[in-house]
Formats: C-alpha cells, structure tokens, sequence
C-alpha cells in the first residue's frame, strides 16, 4: 500500500513537472502584454534611471549596468524599455505612443526612446530625420552581445545628436564622447591582449564584417539580376501586341519608357558596389513596370490603371489592383496592395504567389530574408509614403523601418537640447498626428546571426 501511494505520488508529481515544463516552453507562456507606457515614463521619471527592465527580460544583471552606464554617461536623451521576447505585437503602435509620452513630458526636447523586445531592437527620434532606424540597424548587425550592441547605438545616437551624421551612420563601429563605457571597454581590451593583439583582433573583426556584407551583396544582387530579367521577358512578350497596334502603338510614350527603364536597370544593376544602390535599380523597376502595366492597358483598349505600389506578395507581378486583407504566420492582420491574381487568392482563402529568395540554402519569402533586402524592398515601396509601416510590420524587414526615411521626427520642432530631469506638460508631439512621427523605428535582433 505505501509503495502504491509512493508511485502515485511520484506519478503525479512527474505529471504536474511535465505540465510546467510545457507551459514554460510555450510561446503563450512568454507572450505577456507589454507595461503600458505611462508605467515605463514613471519609471524613467521617479527612478531617474533611464533604462526600464521588466522581470522576464533577456538582459542579465552584468548588461543591465553596461547599458544603464552607457546611458547615463550620455549627452543626448535616450530611453530603454527592456521587455520579454514576444512582449510587443504592434510595434509602431507602442512606440508611438511610449514616445509621445516622453517627449510631451520633456517639454519636446531632444528625446530617443528605445524598446528591446527580448534580444529585439526598436528605436524612434524626434530627430535625425528618420536616421534612428538605421542606427538601429548598424548597432545590432554589428554586435552579438546586447550590451556592447546598446552601447554602440548610443554612441552613434550622440554623434546623430551633434549634427554628426555621417559618423553616425558610419559601417565601422563609432568612436563618441557620447558614453565613457565604450572607452573603458576599449582600453580594458587594449590593456588585457596588448595594443598589438587588440589591432588584430579590430582588423579580424572588420574583415570578417566585409565578407559577409559582400556576400550578402552578391545575394540581392542575384534576387535584382532575376526581377531585371523577368521584367526584359515581359517586354519581349509585349512586343507583338505593340507592334499588331501599328503607328497607335508605337506612338504610347509609355512604351519607349518602359524600355529604357529595362535598359537602365540593365546599367544600373551592372555598376552596383553598394548595397544602398540596390534600391536605385528596384526604383527604376517600379516605374518601368508601371509603363508597361499602362501599355498593356492601352494596346487592348482597357482604362489605364491607377498607378499603386507593386503586389505586396511579389514586386514582379507589377502595379497592384487593390488591398487585401492578410497576415503572416502568427503575424497580425494588415491590409497590404496586391495584384489582381494574387487578391483572388487570398480573399478565397488560398496562399498567394510569394517572391521568394534563397537563404542559407533555403527559400524564404524577400521580407523575412534579413537586412540585406532592406534597400531592395524600399526601392519598389518606399515611394508610397506609410503604406511601408503597415505591410511590413511584425516582419524581419519591418524591424528595420527606421532606416527607409518613412516619416518620424524632426519637422517644425525646435533644437532644444536634452538632458536634466524631466520636465512637466507639454503638448502632444507630432502636431495631432495620433502617429506622432514615431514611424522611425527599427534594428534587428542582437546575437540572431546573420538574419
């Protein structure tokens, strides 16, 4: 009888440890809501501490101090709210409004707020001219460890802050006034390998940081390569039906532009070094295919369509139609411009026709394939204002918004510097926009590897 109740016990025990096990493996489990704002802007206020850490965060007591030192040694206002993973689904929403709150009660001076999502970077600016973002980005593809990552991203903040902007936005790793945290880490290194091993070590580090931004070139400049292709056998295919249209035809001045818009691609893709110049080859894609959407619509006597941003699903089946209703896997809702095939499917229920690229030898669709399609997808996108915001957010490629220039800070307000403790009142930041400008947001994930 005593070892029947032992086994039960135990049974029920093993039971009860497997059940905990499960619900702490499951994502539900660390999918909390995120404190709201007004509670993190209490925090930083009463506190005067300006990084905010609540319990389930990725950081560990050695990074807290590293960051919070960073911070606090900095010229500029900036504010850290650092989260469990998977805390924040709506990130334009939260740091909206988190940003609006800090600014109004810093009497909208200079203000940088920040939200680490697990080991997840998103920053806004009420300056900088929506540069924050790509700060964001630098600082997290630069760096595996959280801390060191953080520290980066003050440094080039500060330089941003100074009016130094190039710096700022620098591929090296920034060297600023902006935070003694970063000097001490500097010379300890120095002091612990010696100034030879530690130059090794730096030039290691930046050849290695090449490579992979070569490779990573040489990855999106295939992805152009195919779409430029694609576009050139669409242009070929069009050709009978221009020419079965005699002189009327020929004389669409769409139809001329279109071709040179295929010939410039042609040239532009050929002298790409820089993977900032991939966006100059999409943007000229876009509107080659807007021609060629209007001669097509001409030479069969149809309306001319309205000229819309490319299918959300893939940028090679041209203008879209219509917004559709979609998310992504275990994603949120958003509405996103589709063409009229892949509309259809979605609204029946069906997958539509993803563009995907390879990746590590795998094919994943171009937003979720890493910073690398940043400048590809803002060239087809990024002349269609906000629209960007919505489609991509909760995507890899919407974590790096900032550095698309799609809205944030910086317009009508005035220099007034930072620093000292918060002040009180303050009208809404962003002039009534319920946006406040803080679309500036972006970054990536700090230790993810290379996506």
């Amino acid at each position: 009888m005593t070892h029947s109740l032992r086994r039960a016990g135990a049974a029920t025990a093993a039971l009860i440890a497997g059940l905990l096990a499960v619900f702490a493996l499951s994502p539900a489990a660390h999918a909390a809501a995120p404190p709201d704002a007004q509670t993190v802007l209490s925090y930083w206020k009463d506190k005067k501490d300006p990084l905010f850490v609540e319990n389930g965060s990725a950081l560990t007591s050695d990074q807290q101090s590293e960051i919070r030192s960073a911070l606090k040694d900095s010229k500029s206002d900036i504010y850290v709210a650092a989260l469990p993973d998977g805390s924040v689904t709506d990130v334009k929403t939260y740091l909206t409004t988190l940003g609006n709150a800090t600014a109004a009660a810093k009497n909208n001076a200079r203000v940088t707020v920040a939200v680490l999502d697990g080991k997840t970077l998103f920053a806004g600016s009420n300056f900088g001219r929506n540069q924050t973002g790509q700060i964001a980005t630098l600082s997290t593809r630069n760096n595996s460890d959280i801390a060191a990552g953080m520290t980066e991203f003050v440094n080039r903040i500060n330089l941003l802050a100074e009016g130094k902007s190039k710096s700022a936005l620098s591929s090296g790793s920034p060297s600023s006034g902006g935070s003694g945290t970063g000097a001490l880490i500097g010379l300890g290194a120095i002091a612990l390998v010696g100034g030879g091993g530690y130059f090794l070590y730096s030039k290691n580090k930046k050849k290695k940081l090449a490579e992979k931004q070569a490779k990573e070139l040489a990855m999106v400049k295939t992805t152009v390569d195919e779409d430029v292709t694609k576009f050139g056998e669409e242009i070929t295919s069009l050709d009978t039906d221009v020419t079965l249209a005699g002189e009327g035809g020929q004389h669409i001045d769409e139809w001329q532009h279109a071709l040179d818009s295929y010939e410039k691609a042609k040239t532009q893709l050929a002298t790409i070094e820089r993977s900032d110049q991939i966006r100059e080859v999409t943007q000229t894609l876009e509107d080659g295919r807007y021609s060629l959407a209007v001669v097509k619509a001409k030479v069969s006597n149809q309306p001319v369509p309205e000229r819309r941003a490319p299918c959300f699903f893939n940028p090679q089946h041209g203008p879209s139609v219509r917004d559709v209703t979609w998310a992504p896997p275990g994603g949120a809702v958003r509405e996103v411009p589709a063409c009229a095939q892949d509309a259809e499917a979605v609204e029946r229920g069906f997958d539509p026709q993803m563009r995907e690229v390879m990746v590590d030898g795998q094919r994943r669709p171009y937003y979720d394939a890493g910073p690398a399609y940043q400048p590809y997808a803002y060239g087809y996108y990024g002349g269609f204002g906000d629209i960007m915001t919505g489609m991509f957010i909760g995507t890899m490629m919407g974590s790096m918004m900032g550095g698309w220039g799609m809205g944030g800070y910086g317009a009508g307000y005035s220099d007034a510097g930072a620093g000292g403790d918060f002040g009180g009142g303050g009208s809404d930041f962003g002039g009534g926009d319920s946006g406040g400008g803080w679309g500036d947001f972006g970054g990536g994930d700090f230790g993810g590897g290379d996506w």
